[in-house]
């Protein structure tokens, strides 16, 4: 029985907040795509995470394209958006992702993690604005200034970690964060990447290049069985080369993974 329990202890620990944290080993799905990462998930309904590398869930990294979900709901709170039917303009400058060569639609834009979308977004923004929101929406710690105005998600100083995401987005499906509860509805909408009648799946990626090192995300939540599981997946590839399909394929691809190892997605 005490080995039992030196067992049970070493499996559950508590977050910052003191929250319980049971702690898996889902490293053999970071390693099929030649990745090492981490992943949290919260349960919404047994207020429990569930943890991959703790250690690692509460290290800080840029947010990449995951910004996306925040920077929407910045946009539609201040006024830069008008609703999610807003149209960004081709700016006629071509680039090498061609989904970006084109008028976009939000939801467009969202999917196509299309960055000169964001950075309009952001010019309209401006940088009070934006230091007074993220305070407001605890995304991890954001440093503003008119130098990265259009560019802090993607590289410099700010950092969120993995529980901080996670408790972001907890607050977001709940609608208390301080934004209009219209707006935080809106928001939420556009992230959704699939419908079943078993299960619903939303959530975003995005990654940032520093130097040699190559790191991304999947974020989201699974809507199942009448509660939420939200989730948040950092990884990058384990050789430090930049991203390659297996990086690029694997983020998403090792959550579903996971989320299917717990039961909560169907094999």
């Amino acid at each position: 029985m005490r080995f039992l329990a030196v067992f049970l202890l070493l499996l559950v620990r508590f977050s910052a907040s003191g929250q319980a944290v049971t702690e898996r080993d889902f490293k053999k799905h970071f390693d099929s795509y030649g990745l090492r990462g981490s992943f949290l998930l919260y349960d919404q309904q047994a207020n429990h995470f569930t943890a991959y590398d703790m250690a690692r869930c509460n290290q800080g990294y840029l947010p990449g394209a995951t910004f996306a979900i925040p920077n929407t709901l910045i946009g539609l709170e201040t006024g830069v958006l008008a609703d999610t039917s807003h149209v960004f303009a081709w700016d006629q400058v071509k680039r090498d992702n061609e989904a970006w060569n084109r008028d976009l639609r939000l939801s467009q834009a969202v999917r196509a993690e299309c960055l000169p979308c964001m950075q309009q977004i952001a010019q309209e923004v401006g940088v009070r604005r934006y230091q007074q929101s993220l305070l407001k929406l605890k995304f991890g710690q954001m440093v503003v200034t008119p130098e990265v105005l259009t560019s802090f998600w993607m590289g410099g100083v700010s950092r969120i970690s993995q529980f901080q995401m996670v408790n972001f987005l907890r607050f977001l499906y709940q609608e208390k964060l301080p934004p209009a509860p219209r707006n935080q509805a809106l928001t939420k909408q556009l992230f959704q990447l699939k419908a079943t009648p078993q299960y619903t799946l939303y959530g975003t990626s995005g990654y940032t290049q520093r130097a040699k090192l190559t790191n991304g995300w999947f974020v989201g939540w699974l809507e199942r069985g009448g509660n939420v599981y939200l989730f948040a997946l950092n990884a990058e590839p384990k050789d430090g080369k930049p991203a390659d399909e297996k990086f690029i394929e694997g983020r998403r691809a090792i959550a579903e993974l996971i989320l299917q190892e717990m039961t909560l997605l169907p094999n």
